[in-house]
């Protein structure tokens, strides 16, 4: 019995009961009463609660945007840099957050193309500005546009082209529309298909007759009446000289080496295939404005992909997009932005550089 006390004790004490002490032979010898003592479960001490770190205050602009690279529309987005307001008013930042221009402009900042000359629409003296270009360009950031009309690129189809194939895709009558002011169409070169990708977004046009040869400006575009019944406004052409032919397409956005094109359809924007079918329904907002915006102007276009990824928006939530066509960052944030390299996220602490989703 003196052996198995320790036992059972133990026992009872692991079930949180109190339990007296074992009778030491020399009481029960004596015939004496043996004080009682109790013995009792330590109450455990509560573990310490982490104390919340709060999150550290992220840039404080209204909105970081893409930089829009030359063209009426969105046609080339710039890597590494970012156009940003504040209060109504633009500047320049380096994709890792640091400001190369102020927000003072009355506009987003664009830039003129492979020059990388910035146009930062203020009212400073010319001196100043050019101090400060010359800041930009010791740096590393470029320069600032002094002077600029505006540029553009893009294709169409040239239905008056002299010995045009009517039986099949004629690669002679695509026509690239380019130069600043003004511009002008001349066939297209081997370089282009190198630059803009080998699926290029284009609509079929007469040559304009007041354009003149030397300009060839083509005339307003020509809905097709395709022999299915489908009536095609923009399209796709393709190096190896086939077409693709999505539906009800009202803009035609850029591959570029990309796996996703934004199209603009039914008043919204999807995300179009290279096999010419949608990869997404279309349920996207416009977030890209022209090169030459106006301070007030609406966004136009949808995104291109970049680097595998495009920053998509559905009414106030803003998300990131991948070449697969999914959400990887759902339609939910307060803002996104993504060049090609660093991804921002907005919150209510402002906008924090994240990781891309895994």
């Amino acid at each position: 019995m003196k052996r198995m006390m320790p036992v059972l004790t133990a026992a009872l004490l692991l079930a949180g009961c109190t339990v007296p002490t074992a009778t030491p032979d020399s009481a029960m010898e004596s015939g004496t009463e043996p004080a009682s003592e109790v013995v009792t479960t330590p109450t455990p001490e509560p573990a310490p609660t982490a104390t919340p770190v709060p999150e550290e205050p992220g840039l404080d602009y209204d909105e970081i945007r893409m930089i829009v690279c030359e063209g009426s529309e969105a046609a080339e987005l710039r890597e590494g840099y970012y156009t940003m307001s504040r209060d109504g008013l633009w500047g320049l930042m380096r994709a890792d957050g640091t400001e190369v221009l102020p927000c003072e402009a009355l506009r987003p900042v664009a830039v003129c193309g492979a020059m990388r000359k910035w146009h930062w629409d203020v009212y400073r003296n010319w001196d100043e500005l050019d101090a400060l270009s010359a800041k930009m360009t010791a740096a590393g950031d470029g320069a600032l546009c002094a002077a600029h009309g505006g540029s553009v690129h893009s294709f169409y189809y040239d239905l008056d082209s002299p010995g045009r194939d009517t039986t099949s895709v004629d690669l002679s009558a695509l026509r690239y529309l380019q130069g600043g002011t003004p511009a002008w169409a001349v066939p297209m070169e081997e370089g282009c298909w190198d630059y803009f990708g080998d699926i290029l977004p284009v609509y079929s046009a007469h040559e304009d007759p007041e354009g003149g040869p030397e300009m060839g400006w083509p005339g307003p575009m020509v809905e097709e009446t395709r022999d299915d019944g489908q009536t095609v406004k923009w399209w796709y052409i393709c190096r190896d000289g086939t077409a693709l032919y999505p539906a009800d397409l009202d803009k035609a956005g850029w591959f570029f080496d990309e796996a996703l094109a934004p199209v603009e359809t039914g008043g919204n924007w999807a995300y179009l295939n290279r096999s010419g079918e949608l990869a997404t329904e279309a349920i996207y907002d416009p977030i890209c404005t022209t090169a030459f915006a106006k301070a007030d102007e609406e966004p136009v276009s949808g995104a291109p992909l970049q680097n595998g990824y495009a920053v998509v928006r559905r009414g106030n939530g803003w998300g990131l997009l991948d070449e697969n066509g999914v959400e990887v960052i759902p339609c939910e944030e307060q803002g996104v932005a993504w060049e090609g390299t660093t991804l921002w996220v907005k919150n209510d602490t402002g906008w924090h550089k994240t990781a891309l989703p895994a």
